[in-house]
Order: structure tokens, then C-alpha cells, then sequence
């Protein structure tokens, strides 16, 4: 389709750009009629039905995101954070007890 391309919008009478139907049509504000000669808007309850099935038809969470799995570190694996983070936290003392420049 050409950007220039008008479409009519039969609802409310008017024309407006392919892409801007495009977008009114992606965010289920409208409808195609006949796709890209005429578009109608939805009504409210049309809309959330629209809004609702394309919800549905995203891709899944990733696996790392799925509701109610709840990632933990292993008993080794917290061991060696909390080390390294104690290692960390007693170089910085030294540095600042050492009369690091300031």
C-alpha cells in the first residue's frame, strides 16, 4: 500500500491515511471493512473483546517470568555470593582505612 493510499472511515464519514488506520486498527480502536479501502470503529465493548484476544494471542512470558516460580540459588551458589560480597565488603574497608586518596 502506498502512504498517500486515503481510507474511508464509514463510521464516522471521513478519510484518513493508510498508516494512520493501520495504527487505529493495531491499538483496537478500529476495524477493517474491506482491508485498506475502509475501516469502522469499535464500540466499547468491541474494543476490550479486541484488546482482550490479541492479549491472548501474545507470546508467552519467558520461562524466567512465569507467575508463581520463584528462582532461588542453590545452597553452594548463595555460599560463594555471600563470600564474594564479604571479600568486597572488607577491601573496601581497607581502602578507606588506609587513607586512600580522597
Amino acid at each position: 500500500m502506498s502512504k498517500n493510499t486515503r481510507v474511508l472511515n464509514v463510521t464516522r464519514g471521513f478519510r484518513l491515511r493508510f498508516n494512520q488506520a493501520r495504527r487505529a486498527v493495531e491499538q483496537c480502536a478500529c476495524a477493517w471493512v474491506e482491508h485498506g479501502v475502509s475501516v469502522r470503529d469499535l464500540t466499547l465493548a468491541e474494543a476490550i473483546a479486541a484488546r482482550n484476544k490479541r492479549k491472548k494471542d501474545a507470546e508467552p512470558l519467558p520461562y524466567l517470568e512465569l507467575r508463581g516460580i520463584v528462582c532461588r540459588m542453590a545452597a553452594a551458589e548463595d555460599g560463594a555470593a555471600r563470600r564474594s560480597r564479604t571479600i568486597a565488603h572488607v577491601a573496601n574497608h581497607f581502602a578507606l582505612s588506609a587513607g586512600a586518596p580522597r
